[in-house]
């Protein structure tokens, strides 16, 4: 195998390759179990900058080389190609270093580790392993498990309260975001934070978002000449980034302070929004259709202000087209297309497109990736596409992308439940070994997967998927709170299931005339939102109790309160401020 175009390396010069990196496989580790030797894992990732740092520096080591290839049997994973593996192996961070015995349990390991350390780290494993190696147990030992607990039928409130005490608890009033440093951008964190807001008239909650957003923003975390937000910063103050920058987190981003700015109205987050979508488009954006995963951190560029970047190359975009954050993606440029730019629909509809042609398979299911090691029906992406179907029905009102969501929750359905409450994040392998055999019920992938399964139920009046969805979010109480402020995605999922239902009722003539009025809706924040449509010729009309004038028409309903018939678009927030009103008796929303 040539390892020089089998792995990435770093793309600045280095002899990571020379070491001789194996793939994931069973090949791996028979070598190891044939020749006694423990494996080197290496997790690494595309973009990721200490990824790059060992590569030049380590891993081109002449002594660490020559200790890995007398005395272990490398494995070079790719974090983004395989969630999975990284879900089970990762020990803190990219990358990551760890040994394992020829039967993948974990010996010992860590993230970046320098080259002196690493010559003595690889002696003592090779001391440890030879000392040892007979008095290990040979198979894979118990890892940590969070399982989902049956429960009561819906899930309990004060689950979302101890999520958010936690959150309030780590909360930086200084310098927005959670804790001290590092700081990641927490999105579900803000998320969870908006919906308060909203939903529950929590001015805290609302401030520690807006803090926050305001402060990522307008921080060296947002680059101000592309475009885009860089991964994390090193320092309390949103000050010295890692300049890399995912797709997966930038869509999320996108959707984050588009949400913002349809509950506050301010401007500034609609024109971070509108710079995500132009680094998206200009940096990403491949000629099939579909988005890059990653462009490449590059402090010395990004440094650099619009002149003199234009007089340089980028940096390196990985153009592997991954399903979750494409589908992230579209959900993201399709709520734009409502409130940014209405040209933005036919470019989230083509991507959206191009990921049932290229990744999904009738039968089959979802690829994780259109290139790189086969990954099928990964829970988060499964999730994604499925939120994203449900939100193109939405906005165009086309029956073909609600067949596909269905579709989607039925390969959900088939390939990753054990007959317990929640779904595994990946299908069970009888071939599979190491920790692969151990199954993982992650609980944000999990919330994503049962929301989308609640909206499939309102969508289509399936009340038993609804309660479903409903009780095992519920089951998944326990691990919430157990994960404090790392359960802020389920208790999203919470707040929006359990917001208010509003319900929109479209009459029509041409289901063009739904159009207008569909982009209105899409364009409030209405999370627990369902869009109905009646051709007035249709039984379904009649049966609703609909009048067959005035044409077209929407009718907007709370519980048992209906709104007069809505005769255009424009007049469409009005009416959903009306309706809140009457439905709280105050006259106001």
């Amino acid at each position: 195998m040539d390892t020089q175009t089998a792995f990435h390396f770093s793309p600045r010069p280095n002899r990571a390759h020379e070491i001789g990196w194996r793939p994931w496989g069973r090949e791996a580790f028979a070598e190891a179990e044939s020749t006694q030797k423990p494996i080197l894992l290496s997790l690494s990732a595309v973009w990721c900058h200490w990824c790059h740092v060992m590569d030049e520096t380590t891993y081109s080591d002449p002594v660490v080389q020559s200790l890995i290839r007398d005395h272990f049997i490398p494995v070079r994973v790719d974090n983004d190609q395989r969630p999975d593996i990284n879900l089970r192996y990762n020990m803190g961070g990219w990358p990551t270093t760890a040994f394992l015995t020829p039967w993948g349990d974990v010996i010992t390991g860590g993230t970046y580790v320098p080259p002196d350390a690493m010559r003595n780290l690889l002696q003592q494993v090779r001391q440890y392993w030879e000392a040892n190696r007979d008095r290990l147990p040979r198979h894979v030992g118990p890892a940590e498990r969070l399982d989902p607990t049956p429960g009561p039928a819906a899930p309990d409130p004060a689950g979302i309260a101890e999520v958010m005490q936690a959150v309030a608890g780590q909360f930086d009033r200084a310098y927005g975001g959670l804790g001290l440093a590092p700081k990641f951008p927490q999105i579900d964190v803000w998320e969870l934070c908006l919906a308060r807001w909203l939903v529950a008239g929590d001015g805290g909650a609302a401030g520690m978002a807006v803090r926050t957003l305001d402060a990522m923003a307008g921080s060296a975390l947002f680059d101000p000449v592309a475009g885009g937000f860089f991964r994390y910063s090193t320092t309390r103050e949103w000050t010295v980034p890692h300049f890399e920058k995912l797709l997966d987190d930038n869509a999320r981003l996108l959707r984050l302070y588009l949400h913002a700015f349809q509950i506050t109205g301010d401007p500034f987050y609609a024109n971070v929004a509108r710079q995500i979508v132009g680094w998206m488009r200009q940096s990403l954006l491949q000629p099939d259709g579909l988005f890059g995963g990653s462009q490449d951190a590059d402090e010395a560029y990004y440094r650099l202000g619009p002149e003199e970047r234009a007089q340089r190359p980028a940096p390196y975009v990985d153009p592997t087209a991954f399903a979750g954050p494409n589908a992230a993606a579209v959900s993201g440029l399709l709520l734009a297309a409502g409130l940014l730019d209405a040209d933005l629909k036919p470019l989230a509809l083509t991507c959206l497109e191009a990921l049932f042609i290229q990744l999904w398979e009738d039968g089959r299911g979802l690829a994780h990736a259109n290139r790189g090691e086969p990954l099928l029906n990964w829970l988060g992406d499964l999730a994604a596409l499925g939120t994203a179907c449900l939100d193109a029905y939405e906005l165009t009102g086309a029956g073909e992308h609600l067949r596909r969501a269905e579709a989607v929750a039925a390969m959900m359905d088939a390939t990753l439940r054990d007959g317990q409450p929640g779904f595994l994040d990946r299908p069970p392998d009888p071939e599979a070994f190491g920790r692969l055999t151990v199954t993982q019920k992650p609980l944000g992938e999990n919330a994503e997967a049962l929301a989308f399964l609640y909206r499939l139920g309102r969508l289509t009046r399936n009340t038993a998927r609804q309660e479903q969805a409903l009780g095992e979010l519920g089951a998944f109480l326990p691990v919430a709170r157990r994960l404090g402020i790392f359960g802020a995605g389920w208790a999203y999922a919470v707040t929006v299931t359990a917001a208010p239902p509003v319900d929109a009722h479209l009459v029509y003539d041409t289901p063009e005339q739904t159009l207008g009025f569909r982009q209105a809706l899409c364009s409030l924040y209405l999370p627990n939102r369902a869009i109905y449509a009646y051709d007035v010729d249709s039984p379904d009309r009649e049966a609703a109790g609909y009048p067959e004038e005035p044409l077209p028409a929407l009718y907007l309903c709370r519980g048992t309160v209906c709104t007069a018939p809505v005769t255009q678009p424009e007049d469409v927030p009005a009416a959903v401020q009306t309706l809140f009103g009457a439905a709280s008796g105050t006259g106001t929303a």
